[in-house]
This record gives C-alpha cells, sequence and structure tokens, in this order.
C-alpha cells in the first residue's frame, strides 16, 4: 500500500479532501448509543464486536428522541442531488485537504489518491522544530471511473489550470478503488460490521510493495476501511455508521479521542495499535477522523505509535513522545465536477 517516499511538498500537492459535515456533537453519546440499541441486532464474529442490551422504556425514550433529531449525511439541502445522484464515468471528483503537522522535514506516501498511508519526520539539513507548526491546504481532481488524475498547474498563474495524468482503466494509481467503484461498494455494503469487513476487504486492491512497513492483520484491515471513505464521493449515514462499527470492532482498536480537525470542527480520533518500531515508517499511526456523531469522515491523523528521537538519539534530533500528533490532513471539500480543472 505504500508508495516511494517523496519530498514534502511533492506529498502536500497529493493530499486529498472531502465534504464538510455539520457538526451535532451536542447529543452525540447519547444519539450514537441510541441509534445502535434501536437497531437491536445482536452482534458476533470479529473480536471486538459488543452489544450494550436495552430495555423497554429506553427504547421508547430513544424513539421519542430521535424523531426530533435530523440525521443528515452531510451539509447538502434537500433540493440538492447527492454526487453519485449526478455523476458519470467522464465525471470528475474535486477533493480539497489542509494539512497541518509540525514544522519539521517530513516523508509520506500515500495510497492511490486519499489519505491513508505513512508519515515520517525525516532527519535532514534543515532542523526539525516541533514546538510549531505549519499548514497548506492542496486540490486534485480524480476521474469519476479513475481513468485520470489532475492537479493544478501553478507554473501557468491561472487557477483553473490543470495537469492530467492517464491512469490504467478501471484504477486509481493501480493502488485504490476509484469513486464510481468505492461508491458501489458503499452501496450495496451490508449493515452487519463482520460481513461489511468482508466485502471491502474482497473489494480493496492489494498492495504489490513488498517493502511495505510490518502490520498486523487489523492494522492492515483498518487502512482498507478508511481507504473507502477517503475514495467515496459521498458516504450515506447508515454506511458511515456500519463502517464505524467495522473500525471499533477492530483487535486493538483504541477508545475514541475527542479532537478538533483542521477546520476547526469538533470530531474523534481512532486508530488501532500494533507493530510499532524505532524504524522509518514503522514508528507512527495513522488514525481516522470521524464526525462525533454521524460518523463522517473527517480525515486521518498520524500520531507517534513509540518514544523516539529524530534521526536516532546520536544525531541530536528532537525527541517524541509515544501519542504526540504529528500531522493531520482534514477534508475539506469533496465535490462532483465536469471537468479537471472546476471546483463547484
Amino acid at each position: 500500500m505504500a508508495e516511494p517516499a517523496m519530498d514534502e511538498m511533492t506529498a502536500v500537492r497529493r493530499l486529498r479532501a472531502d465534504a464538510p459535515l455539520p457538526d451535532h456533537a451536542r447529543l452525540a453519546p447519547a444519539r450514537r448509543r441510541l441509534l445502535d440499541e434501536i437497531e437491536g441486532r445482536p452482534w458476533h464474529g470479529r473480536a471486538g464486536w459488543k452489544l450494550k442490551a436495552a430495555g423497554a422504556v429506553a427504547a421508547v425514550t430513544a424513539a421519542a428522541l430521535l424523531s426530533t433529531l435530523t440525521l443528515r449525511e452531510d451539509d447538502r439541502t434537500p433540493t440538492q442531488p447527492a454526487p453519485t445522484a449526478t455523476a458519470r464515468p467522464d465525471s470528475w471528483v474535486y477533493h480539497r485537504v489542509r494539512l497541518v503537522l509540525l514544522n519539521c522535514p517530513a516523508g509520506m506516501s500515500f495510497s492511490g489518491y486519499g489519505e491513508v498511508g505513512s508519515f515520517d519526520l525525516s532527519p535532514t539539513t534543515r532542523p526539525c522544530d516541533t514546538k510549531t507548526r505549519k499548514s497548506f491546504d492542496s486540490e486534485h481532481w480524480i476521474r469519476y471511473d479513475g481513468r485520470s488524475t489532475a492537479e493544478p498547474d501553478t507554473g501557468t498563474g491561472d487557477p483553473d489550470d490543470v495537469r492530467a495524468w492517464a491512469q490504467p482503466a478501471g484504477s486509481a494509481s493501480g493502488q485504490m478503488l476509484p469513486p464510481q467503484q468505492t461508491d458501489a461498494l458503499l452501496t450495496t455494503l451490508p449493515e452487519d460490521p463482520d460481513a461489511a469487513l468482508k466485502a471491502i476487504l474482497k473489494k480493496s486492491v492489494p498492495t504489490r510493495v513488498t517493502s511495505a512497513y510490518r502490520l498486523t492483520q487489523a492494522q492492515r484491515d483498518f487502512d482498507e476501511v478508511v481507504e473507502v471513505l477517503s475514495g467515496a464521493s459521498a458516504v450515506p449515514a447508515d454506511k458511515a455508521r456500519t463502517i464505524h462499527r467495522i473500525i471499533t470492532g477492530l483487535e486493538g482498536a483504541t477508545e475514541p479521542v475527542e479532537v478538533t480537525d483542521g477546520q476547526g470542527r469538533k470530531a474523534v480520533a481512532i486508530g488501532v495499535d500494533g507493530n510499532f518500531r524505532d524504524a522509518a515508517y514503522e514508528r507512527n499511526s495513522m488514525q481516522v477522523l470521524l464526525d462525533p456523531e454521524t460518523f463522517a469522515y473527517r480525515g486521518v491523523r498520524w500520531v507517534a505509535g513509540t518514544d523516539y528521537y529524530v534521526g536516532g538519539r546520536a544525531s541530536g534530533g528532537p525527541f517524541v513522545a509515544k501519542g504526540t500528533v504529528l500531522a493531520t490532513a482534514t477534508r475539506v471539500a469533496t465535490v462532483v465536477v465536469d471537468k479537471a480543472g472546476e471546483r463547484n
């Protein structure tokens, strides 16, 4: 799943984005619990699935409360069609992402056109300042059928000019399903989280990179699931809840942590504990950022998976404590457009 490392500016230009969702965090914990209790399905299968029993009174109360709430997939008005309703194979999906990271040289490697991948603080002649942060916005277009990708052509001075590259048919950089196939996968995704995970793994594009860093099976599953969130042009609200159940049911899934994304929106960060070593690309852990109520995709962040010194102890590089947030890639916008270069 990993690609060869690139300089940080190139990596920044590779980042992508997704549609912002309304923030209803005030009722998040109760609403999440009530939704699960109302559905009333027995959960079983992969380690970690749990069911909290709900009594009849709780169910009635839940139904009354939910009748007052509006569960929306995103912030489109009812008259605006979802992207998949208007997308054609030759349509383009416009992405915008905001990257906030430590003011240090960084090596990044991403899978396809999404944010899933690895992040490493790289020692160079430029000092690594772990006390301050820098931020960038980036843009990208991916054709709906995955046959082409495009980025702004910064050499012309015209923000509407783009550079496009052809991709293999039905593929996005050969490592990730194109938006059209990702949307189709979501449409048929089973409600049961165990069956849904099997469906995702069956459809996912496996990595062919033999040098991919060592991960547990749960970490690999986590990456594949987050790829679906990052690759879709839109994620229906019920599918977002199913994917949340998949993630939280993975072996080693971390407790959700309340955070703020790069746009100041409330989110929860969830990762998977696994193999972390004091070596390049094995030190840090990726976590997914989800809306605390709807579980809509907000982006990803990378945290130190172990204590280490940037460049090694002998280099005199700064010390990074386990759990330190190194970078955050926030989804800002996803729009289906007619051609590369359009933004709305």
